[in-house]
Order: C-alpha cells, then sequence, then structure tokens
C-alpha cells in the first residue's frame, strides 16, 4: 500500500512525504477505527463498517491532498 500512495504522489494526486506513515495512517483512519468501535472492519457482515471506512477515507484525502 505504501508503493501505491508514493505513486500517488509522484503523480501528484496526493502528497506523501512518508509512504510507510501515509498508508498507516490509511489503515488507522479506516479499519482501524471499523476495528475500534465495532470489533470489526467486515463491511460484507455488519452495514455499520462501510460509512466508518468512508469517513476515514475523507479524512485521509484531506490530510494528503497536495499542497
Amino acid at each position: 500500500m505504501g508503493e501505491r500512495l508514493a505513486a500517488l504522489g509522484r503523480a501528484g494526486l496526493l502528497s506523501v512525504p512518508d509512504a510507510r506513515l501515509a498508508a498507516d495512517h490509511f489503515i488507522a483512519l479506516t479499519f482501524g477505527v471499523a476495528l475500534s468501535r465495532l470489533g470489526s472492519a467486515n463491511a460484507a457482515e455488519d452495514t455499520r463498517v462501510r460509512p466508518l471506512i468512508e469517513e476515514g477515507v475523507r479524512a485521509f484525502l484531506r490530510a494528503y491532498r497536495p499542497t
């Protein structure tokens, strides 16, 4: 995932000074929040997971938007 985020940074689509940290942030803001709140990140089994992941993606994109 870090490699992909680095590629998006090189393409100017994200600001990614540290790709591994960015990947950690992405996981924490998405699946980490779902696991913390619900004990699961399985959107197929729990309809409450998807909105948490979507909001995490939005937060990540705000934090890593190109400057």
